[in-house]
């Protein structure tokens, strides 16, 4: 851990305005999403440091370098810790409540650079799992799933009201999208559930 990279977490529950912290960077085991949790030196001590607290919670499966942030209770500046070092960004999704980030790599290999290379050296290719389709001059995500032997097409709700009322006026286009699309969710769902959880939501419906 490179120790010259000095943060300061502003503490919700404790007297001191500040306290001196270093960043600890690893996966969690079931899913390997991002784990993002602080140390603090054991009684002042820089030679031993002790956990301090979880930044990230593990929820569904997410793209590399991103989490769920735990703003609850002591982490209420979690946010803001996060933003004005520089270390990730938030989006705008949520799940339950937990507000989505998007981590910064460089950064993250700047603060932690033994653990990243051991992060980095397995992460699938990054590309883009969402493409657009246009339909009534708007653009809409839509995203194709592979299961063990057929491909499906995803997209949102807000499509799917569209294409309903197109169908409605004998739109061709609106009739064989709706044709084509198995399943209609959420945009969350879309960009971050894996393809084996959306193929189990397509089965049971």
């Amino acid at each position: 851990m490179d120790t010259s990279n000095k943060l300061y977490w502003k503490t919700a529950t404790e007297p001191a305005d500040n306290i001196e912290v270093r960043l600890i960077l690893d996966n969690y085991a079931d899913n390997d999403n991002l784990y993002i949790g602080l140390e603090t030196p054991a009684d002042g001590n820089r030679e031993q440091w002790e956990s301090y607290t979880d930044l990230t919670i593990n929820c569904n499966s997410l793209p590399p370098f991103h989490a769920y942030v735990d703003s609850r209770d002591c982490n209420r500046h979690a946010h803001e810790f996060l933003i004005r070092n520089r270390i990730a960004e938030p989006t705008d999704l949520e799940y339950n409540g937990f507000r989505i980030f998007r981590f910064n790599p460089e950064r993250l290999k700047e603060l932690a650079p033994e653990k990243f290379k051991t992060i980095s050296a397995k992460l699938p290719p990054q590309d883009d799992i969402v493409e657009y389709i246009v339909y009534r001059e708007r653009r809409f995500p839509i995203r194709t799933v592979y299961g063990n032997h057929d491909t499906y097409n995803v997209s949102i709700k807000e499509l799917e009201d569209t294409l309903i009322e197109g169908a409605k006026n004998l739109d061709g286009t609106a009739i064989e999208l709706l044709d084509n699309i198995c399943l209609f969710c959420s945009e969350q769902e879309l960009r971050y559930l894996t393809d084996e959880e959306l193929i189990e939501t397509i089965y049971e419906q």
